[in-house]
Parts: C-alpha cells; sequence; structure tokens
C-alpha cells in the first residue's frame, strides 16, 4: 500500500509534534491533514457531561436462539441417555447493574478474545476516515486508513511507529505511554490499570469512562462503549491532553480469523 503524510520538508520538527499529539489522541493523526484528505462528516451529538460527547451507534440485534436439532428416529430412553440443552443467549445487563459487576463482565469481555479485526471510522471534528484496524495481543496493533488517507500505525508488542510511505520514514514511540491499553493488554483491568470516572448501563449499550495518566502528553480521557447484550467494544472517544477529541467506530468485527504476524513488524530499514 502506497500511504504517506504530506509534510513540510523545511520544518521536520513541527512534522515530529503533529505526529506526537496525534498519536497520543489515538488514530488524531486525521486532525493535522488536508480538508482533501477526508470527507465532511456531521458533528456527533452531545451526551451527558460525565461521559463527555459521543457518537450515536445503532442498538445491538436481537438475540437469536439456536436452531433446534433435526429430528430423528425414537430412540429408547437409558439411564445414561445425555439431555441436549440449547447454546446459552447472554442477557442483557440490567439498567441497575453495580458498578463493579459492570466493570466485571466488561474485563471478561474485553480479555476474552486475544485477537480481532475490524473496519473502523473515525471521526475528528468535522473530518471523516475509513479503515482496517487488526489486533493482536499482547501488544500487536495495525491501523491502515483507506486512501486517500496514506497512514499507517504499527505497533510491534513494544513500540509504535506512525508511518509516512511517501516520505519513506516513520516516528516511533514506547507503547506504554499511548492510550493504547484497552486494545492491547493481555489481560486488562479497567481499575487497575486506568482511573475509572463512570460507568452507565443503557438498554442497548454499556458506557465506561477512564482516564490514562501515563500518556505521551498528559492525560487522556477515554469513552468505551459496549454492545449489549454481547458487551463486544464497538466504538471509543478519546480526548487527548490539547482537548482534541477522536471518535472510532468499529464494524464487522471479525474475532474468528487470526491476523497475519508480518502485519505487526516495523520495518527499520525502509523507513528511517
Amino acid at each position: 500500500m502506497n500511504r504517506g503524510i504530506v509534510t513540510v520538508t523545511t520544518d521536520r520538527t513541527r512534522s515530529m509534534m503533529r505526529a506526537a499529539t496525534a498519536l497520543v489522541a489515538l488514530f488524531g493523526l486525521a486532525a493535522t491533514m488536508a480538508p482533501a484528505w477526508s470527507q465532511t462528516a456531521p458533528r456527533p451529538p452531545l451526551r451527558p457531561a460525565e461521559f463527555g460527547p459521543s457518537v450515536s451507534t445503532k442498538p445491538a440485534p436481537p438475540a437469536i436462539a439456536a436452531p433446534a436439532a433435526p429430528a430423528t428416529s425414537p430412540v429408547p430412553a437409558t439411564p445414561s441417555s445425555v439431555t441436549i440443552t440449547k447454546a446459552e443467549v447472554p442477557k442483557p445487563l440490567p439498567l441497575n447493574t453495580p458498578a463493579p459487576e459492570v466493570l466485571k463482565r466488561v474485563n471478561a469481555a474485553l480479555n476474552a478474545s486475544p485477537y480481532f479485526s475490524a473496519y473502523f471510522t473515525q471521526l475528528v471534528g468535522n473530518r471523516q476516515s475509513e479503515g482496517q484496524v487488526y489486533v493482536m495481543k499482547p501488544g500487536k496493533l495495525r491501523f491502515d486508513y483507506d486512501p486517500p488517507v496514506p497512514t499507517e500505525i504499527i505497533a510491534d508488542g513494544s513500540s509504535v511507529a506512525v508511518r509516512d510511505t511517501k516520505m519513506a520514514t516513520q516516528d516511533i514511540y514506547p507503547i506504554g505511554q499511548t492510550p493504547l491499553k484497552f486494545l492491547t493488554r493481555e489481560q486488562i483491568d479497567l481499575a487497575r490499570d486506568l482511573k475509572v470516572t463512570g460507568v452507565r448501563v443503557d438498554p442497548d449499550r454499556v458506557i465506561v469512562a477512564v482516564e490514562d495518566h501515563s500518556t505521551f502528553a498528559g492525560t487522556s480521557k477515554v469513552t468505551l462503549f459496549f454492545e449489549q447484550p454481547t458487551l463486544l467494544l464497538k466504538q471509543w472517544i478519546v480526548v487527548d491532553p490539547q482537548g482534541v477529541e477522536i471518535s472510532v467506530v468499529l464494524n464487522e468485527i471479525n474475532t474468528k480469523d487470526r491476523p497475519d504476524p508480518k502485519l505487526f513488524v516495523i520495518d527499520f530499514q525502509t523507513y528511517k
């Protein structure tokens, strides 16, 4: 894929600062891109102040019970016969579920999948971009933006590279200083690893707001949205230390197919 960020070659320092700010914001690179690189989209509606602004999401589809087993010839009952039961369908969390129980269920959902891929839609201000994300725990992540946005973000388990393919350059950051913990940590405990500032249960989603004080440029505020009743992570909003808000919505989430490990290799030869 031939992608790259248009930069001012006579001022490399400013370019690096913009990349650092964008990385801390978690995919906020689109905020520094030319308007021609993105589509104009309406701003998302506001939510209650305790969680910050949000993008509306579609309600979870109704659960579908497993089909009944096909009819077979009668078999005489015996003491050792086995009773076949239908697969359990998860039930949505009640609206009055205590916060500790909500966090317990959300942590379990985040830790259940060692890898996944999905298509994402990113909104920064009124600029919208799309692409594909790949995650393989622990610590491996890749964001590929669709054309005309040429950005790539790659985490190999210890470092994160923000890549500019046109300029054949990349900026490297320690993964521990970026707000990626909820995606890349093999076992995440939101209350232990971050500061939980709000928990809310809605009929169609569960919302958890946290703060990360260990990011590169200061504290980042992250709001996570989980679909009811599966508690699958569907969206997050990051407000970086500079106040830039980035919303990312996931679609067509695939938790069955393991991503190719080659996707998470940082090229230190071609990219300087």
